[in-house]
């Protein structure tokens, strides 16, 4: 069942803490506007460490990754940056 991440919009902003299990999971970027998202559509997936700190592990864009699946178990959050309208889901 899909789930909101992310809630479309285009103003920079992070996602709630996600818990990824050892079975993994799928994120896709989404836009409000229908399947299509932006190609300048960039939202970074970040791992969050035992002190709380956040760290890029990977990116979703429009144009050449909209979606991953996600196999490493941890704390991730997704960090929209401001401009183009898209938000983040999971299946």
């Amino acid at each position: 069942m899909a789930t909101e991440i992310l809630a479309v919009g285009t103003t920079a902003a992070n996602s709630s803490d996600v818990t990824v299990t050892a079975d993994g999971l799928t994120v896709a970027l989404k836009d409000a506007a229908g399947t299509r998202v932006s190609d300048r559509a960039r939202v970074e997936i970040q791992l969050k460490d035992d002190a709380g700190e956040y760290f890029l592990v990977d990116t979703l864009n429009g144009s050449r990754k909209p979606g991953v699946f996600i196999a490493a178990p941890g704390t991730y959050r997704f960090a929209r940056e401001a401009g183009a309208s898209c938000g983040v889901f999971s299946a």
